[in-house]
């Protein structure tokens, strides 16, 4: 199902993104533009020594202290998340709270904590209950939203839609013009929940795949286009979590503008310490064999999904194929072992870099192609000829400046040799706009120049970034 129906320049943030993008001025050849935007990249890192969370006794005695939320909101801060770029406004503190019920009205705060707890404890979807149970759970949120409790009219709302949208009854139609008077009523109050749940229920409206009640329309369920446009673009600039997370899933599938779904997944993991949005955000940084790869961004939310009591696998399969970090078969063995024996902290692995401190990250930024560090067949990678003996890792211990400087001259072969083959043999066009997703990128490589606490980019010497590279020369056959 399209989770997002408008042109995806009608989302107001995209289009400001579209504007500010035409600013910069390209007057080179798409060969030309990508080389130096590569090179930009590199020489835009800073050095930053401190690699890895490091944690002092009274800081770790302070931190398990805290609430869950709160240790997971410093966990994230403490790597160095910020959120995104194209929702620079949003923080966790921005977020919209729901009013507390008011003091005394012990009657609503009762229903309300009852529904609440009956649909924490369910088993199965609210949809697949029997009509009884439903019936009542609807009953004590009716009872304290009726009494103006808005977080009880929000799950109402969502329960409405939620029992009708996949199924259907008599009560139907009325059910779901309940729940949009409810959601125009959650808007009216500054909720982004009230303005996506408006927003959705004109998307089912308009959903010709839906299963029941096709012949429902927009004026039965009290909603209209343009107010469901506006209610979106709220949802959005408000930080609903609903809608960032579907704006990602569209722009992905819709659109290949994984770059984008990064940044905003980021957004999600930072405003609502969300493990899984980290996980999306790692999977759109590493999208696609041959691909455009964000080391960096891959490593940070891929070790932030760690800290936040997430998997190791994806971590151990780095270090048995050298993906991001050096290859380490032995440190592969202990990841395993360290699994088994794994001793959280309220869920949360919080010491995990003082276990297992990161390696630097070799990241090119945003015009390094994902076939460029693996190599495929006679074409060139970084982490081949890593491993055929052509060029040696500058993160080696026992790396010198004339290796760096060797690594530094073979990098721009690859590079260069990749960029001709990719203009010579995949592009006809001579020019090729710079569009919003690489924008994207380039905003956040320089808003993390320095990385993250625990996924730092390895910095080259200023004597090697002081190097001439000639980027007419094309790197002979038998070096590939």
């Amino acid at each position: 199902m399209t989770k997002i129906i408008f042109d995806i320049y009608d989302i107001t943030r995209i289009d400001k993104y579209t504007d500010k993008m035409l600013e910069y001025k390209w007057d080179k050849s798409i060969k030309e533009r990508k080389i130096y935007r590569t090179l930009d990249d590199i020489k835009s890192f800073k050095y930053e020594a401190n690699n890895g969370m490091k944690w002092s006794a009274e800081e770790k005695a302070s931190f398990e202290k805290l609430s869950h939320v709160d240790k997971k909101k410093y966990l994230i801060n403490k790597m160095g998340f910020k959120g995104g770029v194209i929702f620079p406004n949003l923080s966790p503190e921005s977020l919209y709270k729901y009013p507390e019920i008011r003091q005394g009205d012990d009657t609503s705060q009762e229903y309300y904590e009852r529904g609440i707890k009956a649909l924490s404890s369910l088993q199965v979807s609210f949809g697949e209950l029997e009509e009884k149970k439903q019936q009542e759970i609807l009953e004590n949120f009716r009872f304290a939203s009726n009494r103006g409790v808005l977080k009880a009219s929000k799950e109402l709302a969502d329960l409405l839609c939620a029992r009708n949208f996949l199924h259907s009854n008599k009560e139907s139609v009325k059910e779901l013009q309940e729940a949009s008077l409810l959601y125009q009523k959650l808007a009216n109050a500054g909720s982004p929940d009230g303005y996506y749940g408006y927003y959705k229920l004109y998307r089912f409206v308009k959903d010709d795949s839906k299963f029941f009640h096709t012949s429902l329309t927009a004026k039965d369920l009290l909603v209209n286009e343009a107010q469901a446009l506006s209610y979106l673009n709220l949802a959005l600039e408000n930080g609903s979590k609903e809608a960032l997370e579907d704006l990602a899933y569209e722009l992905e599938k819709s659109y290949n503008a994984y770059q984008l779904s990064l940044d905003i997944m980021i957004t999600v993991g930072y405003l609502y310490q969300d493990r899984s949005a980290f996980i999306k955000a790692m999977n759109y940084a590493n999208y696609a064999v041959n691909e455009i790869v964000y080391e960096l961004f891959y490593t940070a939310c891929m070790r932030m999904a760690i800290m936040l009591g997430g998997s190791l696998d994806e971590l151990i399969m780095c270090y048995n194929l050298s993906v991001s970090v050096h290859a380490n078969k032995i440190r592969a063995e202990k990841l395993k072992t360290y699994a088994k024996n794994r001793k959280l902290i309220d869920g949360l692995d919080p010491y995990f870099d003082e276990h297992f401190p990161p390696d630097l990250v070799l990241d090119f930024g945003t015009e390094f192609y994902g076939d460029m560090y693996g190599g495929s067949g006679r074409y060139p990678g970084v982490y081949k000829w890593i491993e055929d003996g052509k060029m040696k890792d500058p993160r080696d211990k026992d790396s010198t400046l004339s290796t760096v400087k060797d690594f530094y001259q073979k990098l721009w072969q690859i590079i260069i040799w990749k960029f001709n083959y990719k203009v010579t043999y995949n592009r006809e066009s001579s020019e090729e706009y710079f569009t919003a997703d690489y924008y994207t990128m380039h905003l956040l490589y320089r808003k993390y120049s320095s990385g993250f606490t625990s996924a730092r980019p390895y910095v080259f010497p200023k004597e090697v970034l002081e190097m001439q590279i000639d980027f007419n020369k094309i790197p002979p056959e038998d070096l590939v």
